[in-house]
Parts: structure tokens; C-alpha cells; sequence
């Protein structure tokens, strides 16, 4: 049976202002307990399948994996079974880590997943990051110096004061440095956040929503220009380079999930960890588990992720499907330009692209 398998490494050199993610910084001194308590869980879950599993992709995300010793990252790849040649290994990594790329790329990793976020030091220190332009380019020019020849970047678009000038700036050195795959998201601000207490305060300058539409709008059209496929709502990628393992999670195929918050989903069933990393490591070594709850996906909610998922994706939803289950909004929406069909496939227009919560909200209300 083949598995997606992700595991969460918190670790952090500090706190981005606008994440919500479950990490902890300054506790790296724990990595070698938790790594240890990874791979207690992993064998506990295979216990639990009770099958042979071939896991297709491995993808460490965080957090940020290249913050611990990548001595820690080997040992959890040399405890998951039936790994294969053509098994895609990710691991997001900072510019600030670049001195432990090589380990990584030894270690049998074959994709890297940079999160540079921005390509001017105006963007970058708005953003509230630690590493400028420059060590962006250098621990991209390292990764393909030290042999990865797979390797996505992260863009955010909507920082705070950004201008559509200095966003398609970004764009072009991004384009310039030839990564295989580009993910481009807007800021959002998460409850809870250094930013979202800013933005309480009317204390986050940021840029308007037309202007934030218009980023996004740039992003289609200079990355598809430069040859990158739109493959996702905000990925883009060369042709065969599409995320193996995210779109796993778009096609709803089976996946397990080690580490602190992780979700797994088997069997119709969804299982999500506990968030607290002491919490986590004391349940882990007493039981082997540390889930924190769980649901089961029955067919109505299949159908709402279906839709949801489907249409977050360039091939989008058989129209068939629409038909059955949402006849009056999918004209409705149609008739708008909101969605086409295309070759019996519906899929969100340019116009819909903009509003796609919107769209998927109207559908799945008639569900």
C-alpha cells in the first residue's frame, strides 16, 4: 500500500511575526530526544497498519527541518521502511542553514524546500526575517553547488508597505535563479500573531486588497510566461517538478503524519497530534502514540473535500460531479466567469482565481 508520510520538526531560530505554525525556538538541545521519539511513533503506527507500506514521497516540514543537526534528519530516513529510489525526500530549509546542505543532500534528500519569502531587504525585514537577499542567493547557489537539481523556493507576497513594483522585482529574481518549483502566497494574518496584534492596533501598513489581487494576477502571468506551470492556486512549477507530496493531499490519498500537530489521514479517518513538545515526547515514550483527537471523513465530508481540493487544482472537478451535487451554483457560476469547463473539467477562471474561497463556499452550501 502506498503512503505519503510527513513528519513535523518544530525547531525555530525565532518567531516569525505572521506564523501560527506549532514550533518552539531556542530548544534545540531537544532535537535528539525528539528525533528519537519520531521514530518510537513510526514504528508504532506500522505496527497499527499491520500492512507493508512503500512510501512514495517523505516530506520533513516544520517549523524548520535544516535548523537541527542534519545528523537527526539521516536517522529518522534510515528508520522508515521500503524508501526506494524514486521516493521523493523533501526538507524545507532557511537560508541561514545553508552550512548543513551537503549533510542533507548525503542523507538522501532530493528535494529542497527554501523558504527565502522575498528577494529585497525591505521586504525581507518587514516580513521580520533574519536573512537578507543576499544569503537567499548564496544558500540557493549552495544547494545546486552541493547537488540538488529539485528545488522549490517560497514567496509571500502583500508585506507590509509592499508596492506591485517591488513584488515584480521579486518575481524576476526568483525567475532568474531557475528553481524547479515557485509556491507564492498572500500574508495572511493569523490570529494569535505578532502581526495580527499589529494589525489590531492599525499598526500593519499593508497593501490594499486591489493592490494584493494585482500581486497575485503578476504572479500568474510572469511565472507562466517564464515557462512554470500553474499547477495549484499557489504553486507553480517546471513540467514533471509538481510536488509529489502535496498533491497527495489534493487527490486524497493516504498519508501518515509523525511529530508534534501532525495530522494523518488513513482510512477515511483523520488523526491530529497534540501541539505541546514536552506533552509530545512524554506520550510518545509512554505509549508510542501522541494523538490529540480524530474524526472520521464519511461521505458527505469526502465530497466537500473533493470539491474543495479539486477545484484548488489546474485539472479541477469532472463536471459530472458538479452536476449531481450543486447544479444551481455551478451555473450560477459559469454564467459569472467565475468557473469554465474545460474538456468536462471545471476549474476556476482568472476572475475566480481571485475569490476562490468565495466560489468553493457557494458550491459546497448546496451540499
Amino acid at each position: 500500500m502506498s503512503f505519503g508520510l510527513y513528519i513535523h520538526i518544530p525547531f525555530c531560530r525565532s518567531k516569525c511575526p505572521y506564523c501560527d505554525f506549532a514550533f518552539v525556538v531556542r530548544q534545540t538541545h531537544l532535537a535528539k530526544q525528539y528525533s528519537k521519539a519520531i521514530v518510537r511513533e513510526l514504528q508504532t503506527q506500522l505496527a497499527i497498519l499491520n500492512v507493508e507500506p512503500i512510501f512514495n514521497t517523505l516530506y520533513f516540514g516544520g517549523g524548520t527541518p535544516s535548523h537541527i543537526s542534519p545528523q537527526y534528519i539521516a536517522q529518522i530516513i534510515e528508520a522508515v521502511p521500503n524508501l526506494h529510489k524514486e521516493t521523493e525526500i523533501t526538507v524545507e530549509a532557511n537560508p541561514g542553514d545553508q552550512a548543513s546542505f551537503e549533510a542533507l543532500k548525503q542523507a538522501g534528500v532530493n528535494r529542497l524546500s527554501l523558504g527565502i519569502q522575498a528577494l529585497t531587504d525591505r521586504a525581507l525585514k518587514a516580513l521580520g526575517r533574519f536573512h537578507n537577499t543576499q544569503d537567499a542567493l548564496d544558500a540557493f547557489h549552495t544547494a545546486r553547488r552541493v547537488g540538488f537539481d529539485n528545488m522549490g523556493i517560497d514567496l509571500i507576497f502583500g508585506a507590509p508597505n509592499q508596492t506591485r513594483q517591488e513584488w515584480q522585482e521579486i518575481l524576476q529574481k526568483a525567475i532568474d535563479l531557475n528553481p524547479e518549483h515557485i509556491s507564492v502566497y498572500g500574508l495572511t494574518i493569523e490570529p494569535d500573531t505578532n502581526f495580527d496584534r499589529r494589525f489590531q492596533k492599525h499598526q500593519l501598513p499593508l497593501p490594499t486588497e486591489t493592490s494584493q489581487s494585482d500581486m497575485y494576477l503578476d504572479a500568474i502571468d510572469q511565472l507562466t510566461k517564464a515557462n512554470y506551470e500553474h499547477y495549484e492556486i499557489s504553486n507553480f512549477a517546471r513540467p514533471t517538478f509538481a510536488s509529489r507530496h502535496n498533491q497527495s493531499y489534493w487527490e486524497g490519498k493516504p498519508y501518515l503524519g509523525l511529530g508534534l500537530s501532525a495530522h494523518s489521514f488513513i482510512n477515511n479517518k483523520r488523526i491530529w497530534n497534540i501541539t505541546d513538545l514536552q506533552a509530545y515526547m512524554q506520550s510518545v515514550q509512554n505509549t508510542g502514540l501522541a494523538i490529540a483527537s480524530s474524526e472520521t471523513i464519511d461521505s458527505d465530508k469526502q465530497l466537500l473535500e473533493t470539491i474543495m481540493l479539486g477545484l484548488r487544482r489546474k485539472t479541477g472537478l469532472d463536471v459530472n460531479l458538479l452536476k449531481k451535487h450543486t447544479p444551481i451554483p455551478l451555473q450560477h457560476l459559469l454564467k459569472h466567469n467565475m468557473l469554465e469547463n474545460h474538456q468536462n473539467r471545471i476549474r476556476l477562471t482568472r476572475k475566480g482565481l481571485l475569490v476562490a474561497d468565495a466560489v468553493c463556499t457557494e458550491l459546497v452550501k448546496a451540499l
